[in-house]
């Protein structure tokens, strides 16, 4: 079995190979060569009245690549004040998410894949299909709400998607947005601006991405222009203000257990990620319950594909692209991507594949 680090996954995985991989994944999907499940997360107390342990899980398959992948992430989750959600596994600045990969043809463990570049990749990749599908053929305008990875990746996906020329990025942090600015301006060769405000990152721009930790919306829905395209990391960022002024909303596809389905036990958490949790009333009371913004279901994605959901028909629309759902399928897109391209170029540790099998029936 190999175990690949996320350096080994930056030097086989670009942004053009991801997209490339998701739609594979996806053509899957589109014929029933694919599948996936649920998103769900597991809460447990820590003995800690400042933060919970939280386990989530996502699982996909597809045939194309020949795998099924489970993605794997264990937390220690907190949310000061409401506003933000913080992790961190074993002391703050680390954390610990896997990808592990099975081969659809003999079943055995393929791959364990650190998957903090991957996820950021996998991310940005949906929202640059999402673009394609939804945004205006002139929007060239990008406004970016944060500084992190995963507006790194948005924006290398957005360029693939549409010839983009100006990007203005807001972040609280001035250091945070001006470095920003300025790396992503010399990798894309586009002028990328660091302003004052979300009104002034949002206001112009026909591509808007909020890429934030942020428990609550992220930016006042009055601040976008006609024609605007809207894209958001996690549910969390949307609110009811947003969802009435878009007049299309697509999902990229199913994110979790739907929203008040009887199942016993289940409850809707931060984000509307269906959890199971443990703990006294007491603990309970510190996991954010889900907004109702955050537990609506919309057409898919291949719903507005194959013709049978409506997607932009005038270039006045506020298109939303809600871009979770199909974790566990992207995982195992992109993940079989960088297994296949590892192995080429001799890649990763690899671990005695006895180790992990038993003449035990399970």
């Amino acid at each position: 079995m190999l175990v690949l680090s996320n350096d080994d996954v930056k030097s086989v995985l670009d942004m053009e190979g991801t997209m490339s991989a998701l739609r594979i994944g996806y053509d899957d999907l589109h014929r029933g060569e694919a599948t996936y499940g649920p998103r769900i997360d597991y809460y447990l107390p820590t003995g800690r009245d400042t933060d919970y342990y939280q386990w989530g899980n996502m699982v996909g398959a597809s045939s194309t690549f020949g795998v099924v992948a489970v993605r794997m992430k264990s937390d220690i989750a907190s949310w000061p004040e409401g506003k933000t959600q913080e992790k961190f596994c074993v002391r703050p600045g680390l954390f610990c998410g896997l990808v592990m990969l099975f081969s659809a043809s003999d079943g055995a463990p393929l791959a364990m894949i650190q998957d903090g570049y991957l996820q950021h990749m996998r991310v940005g990749g949906s929202m640059g299909i999402g673009v394609d599908l939804l945004a205006r053929q002139d929007a060239t305008s990008v406004g970016i709400l944060g500084s992190g990875g995963m507006a790194r990746s948005f924006l290398e996906a957005f360029v693939l998607a549409r010839p983009i020329d100006s990007v203005k990025v807001f972040s609280p942090t001035r250091g945070n947005r001006e470095a920003y600015a300025k790396e992503m301006s010399g990798k894309l060769g586009i002028q990328v601006e660091p302003v004052g405000s979300a009104e002034e990152a949002v206001s112009s721009a026909l591509i808007v991405a909020s890429a934030t930790d942020s428990m609550v919306p992220t930016f006042d829905p009055k601040w976008l222009r006609p024609g605007a395209h809207v894209v958001c990391v996690t549910r969390r960022e949307l609110g009811e203000a947003l969802i009435s002024r878009a007049d299309i909303i697509v999902q990229l596809g199913i994110n979790t257990v739907p929203f008040g389905t009887p199942v016993p036990m289940i409850e809707w958490k931060a984000g509307g990620i269906s959890s199971f949790v443990a703990g006294s009333p007491r603990d309970r009371a510190r996991i954010p319950d889900a907004r109702a913004a955050s537990t609506g279901e919309y057409p898919l994605m291949l719903d507005v594909e194959r013709g049978t959901a409506p997607g932009r028909s005038t270039a006045e629309q506020i298109t939303l692209f809600v871009g979770t759902g199909t974790q566990g399928l992207q995982f195992a897109a992109v993940g079989g991507r960088v297994y296949q391209e590892a192995v080429k170029k001799g890649l990763g540790h690899t671990l005695p594949l006895d180790w992990f099998l038993q003449d035990i029936r399970d």
